[in-house]
């Protein structure tokens, strides 16, 4: 009852946000994406030797590759929202 009532609040004082406060926090928010997206960690380049060590790995076990696509098939579909059939 009490975060339904938070909930109505919080509604409330959004309709009577002044348009200035609006963008001042739209503002706010770019600049912490903006932060956030300097420190975030950068994609890893592998280089020959890498690629040399996971064609081997792969070579050893290929159906550990099958298994992680169909892991990361199946984790993707569940993200997805449903179709509704009428």
């Amino acid at each position: 009852m009490i975060d339904f009532l938070r909930l109505l609040a919080c509604a409330l004082t959004e309709l009577f946000r002044s348009r200035a406060r609006l963008e001042a926090e739209i503002l706010v928010l770019r600049h912490q994406l903006n932060v956030l997206s300097r420190k975030a960690p950068k994609r890893v380049a592998f280089n020959s030797i890498d690629r040399l060590v996971f064609t081997g790995l792969y070579r050893l076990a290929p159906c550990v590759l099958d298994e992680v696509t169909e892991a990361h098939r199946c984790h993707h579909l569940e993200d997805e929202p449903q179709a509704v059939s009428s």
